[in-house]
């Protein structure tokens, strides 16, 4: 687990992991990818492009490490946790790490129309679970995930809501 984007930079390799139980196309995207990364504006930002390396299929997007930065969001994201234990959305896993909790943006997707939506919805459960290995909480404004919610359908189980700046946000983390 890197946990800090700068720690994650210096990697070497990137690999997507494929669980025995998945499906076979979740083992095809698992097989057949690139992943690319390079530093953005400085060590806290990442610049990410993930290509299916047997089909038309990239996934362009950014990466931040909040707890580095230190924006606003993240304070607008320790207020959504429900703290008080008679609160219905009071849940005991539900913290805001110390470290490792970053933002993804900028989300750009390009496939070939051969590409089916159950392809990239499975596409997208391996980006989730590739993230949760290295960080502890991802993040994102919903207006950053205009070009892909339709192939998200896998996260919505682990995504709380919060608002920063007027706009909804989700954190997602592993629970439990």
């Amino acid at each position: 687990m890197a946990t800090r984007v700068s720690l994650f930079l210096e990697q070497r390799h990137y690999a997507f992991e494929a669980w025995s139980s998945d499906d076979l196309i979740m083992l095809r995207h698992a097989d057949n990818y690139r992943i690319i990364v390079s530093q953005g504006r400085n060590p806290n930002y990442a610049n990410i492009e993930v290509q299916r390396t047997d089909a038309q299929l990239t996934l362009r997007f950014g990466l931040c490490d909040l707890n580095q930065e230190q924006p606003l969001m993240l304070e607008s994201m320790r207020q959504s946790v429900a703290t008080d234990t008679e609160d219905d959305a009071f849940d005991n896993w539900d913290i805001i790490p110390p470290f490792g909790v970053v933002e993804l943006y900028g989300f750009q997707i390009e496939h070939s129309a051969r590409i089916t939506g159950e392809e990239l919805a499975a596409f997208f459960e391996l980006i989730r679970r590739f993230f949760l290995k290295h960080f502890l909480m991802i993040a994102f404004l919903d207006r950053e995930i205009d070009a892909v919610r339709a192939y998200m359908n896998d996260w919505h189980a682990e995504m709380k809501p919060f608002v920063h700046d007027g706009a909804i946000g989700y954190r997602v983390k592993e629970y439990g």
